[in-house]
């Protein structure tokens, strides 16, 4: 239930839903199985657990999506080997090239043969909305899997009005900042720093397990480089890695909010994914608003 990993979305507006209103638009584009000859199927799967119905799983102002998307498996190889097969057997018979268009056609049509014999790979991808407090959360480390969510959900709601958080001093000169040593004091630097010269093509510099004072690093700085993902902790609350896109990757909560949940035996495996959800939930939406502020995001507008 922890999110490992978070892109960041801001509501340019407060958005006019409820979860039994949201429920009832998801269900309209719920999740169906790859027919035969289709190459993949993306819809709604229950939330929470594979083990319960509802596509929108609420606790207080904070829903949880869930996104299924599957995918047959035809390895290039089968094909390509199959294909090669099939133009050689017409080049033998009937003496003459294949050439691109027919070879395409050929490719197309072997694919469709193929497409009911083969596996199936299903994948998830969740997302927390807020929108009271006008954020969404994607569970990704990819900007275009989160983009995929997205899409998905504006094509659901018609309209899906949010925009990815922006800085106005620049999230690398802050993180640069920070690095020098003037961070915020309810937040603690980690152990590992990312650093590039926007100015030079010099590549990017990846340090971990060093102290961030030290004068070989801050030499780095001194020459021009900038911070452009920084692990911290904050509050003794959670750890990650905030990177120049105001992404939040590496989440790990700590043991004293999971702890909070202990009371719930694993008997009741729902109520502890509801109770985790929760926690996590809130954390999840304090830690962003806080970043909000020390990040200097701008508003969100339309």
């Amino acid at each position: 239930m922890w999110f490992k990993n978070a892109l960041m979305y801001r509501f340019t507006q407060t958005p006019e839903f409820s979860p039994e209103s949201l429920e009832q638009q998801l269900q309209e584009f719920s999740f169906k199985p790859c027919a035969n000859t289709e190459v993949q199927s993306i819809g709604w799967a229950p939330a929470l657990s594979p083990k319960t119905e509802a596509l929108v799983h609420a606790s207080g102002q904070a829903y949880l999506i869930n996104l299924k998307k599957q995918e047959k498996v035809l390895p290039a190889a089968v094909v390509k080997e199959l294909l090669d097969e099939k133009i050689e057997l017409i080049q033998e018979q009937e003496d003459r090239k294949v050439k691109g268009k027919e070879k395409q056609t050929m490719k197309e049509e072997l694919i469709h043969t193929l497409l009911p014999q083969a596996f199936s790979k299903s994948s998830f991808l969740r997302a927390l909305i807020v929108p009271q407090a006008g954020w969404i959360f994607v569970e990704s480390a990819s900007h275009n899997k989160a983009e995929e969510l997205l899409a998905h959900l504006r094509k659901t709601l018609s309209s899906l009005p949010v925009v990815p958080p922006e800085s106005e001093v620049g999230i690398p000169v802050i993180l640069t900042d920070w690095m020098r040593g003037q961070h915020p004091t309810d937040f603690v630097l980690g152990a590992e720093v990312e650093l590039k010269d926007f100015a030079d093509d010099e590549g990017v510099l990846r340090c971990k397990n060093l102290a961030l004072d030290s004068d070989d690093l801050q030499n780095h700085l001194d020459n021009g480089k900038m911070v452009t993902r920084l692990a911290v902790e904050w509050k003794e609350t959670l750890s990650c890695l905030i990177g120049e896109d105001a992404s939040i990757k590496r989440i790990q909560f700590s043991d004293v909010i999971k702890e909070q949940n202990e009371d719930i035996t694993d008997e009741d495996k729902l109520a502890r994914l509801d109770a985790d959800f929760t926690l996590m939930a809130g954390e999840l939406t304090a830690f962003a608003e806080r970043l909000s502020e020390v990040l200097q995001f701008t508003a969100a507008e339309e």
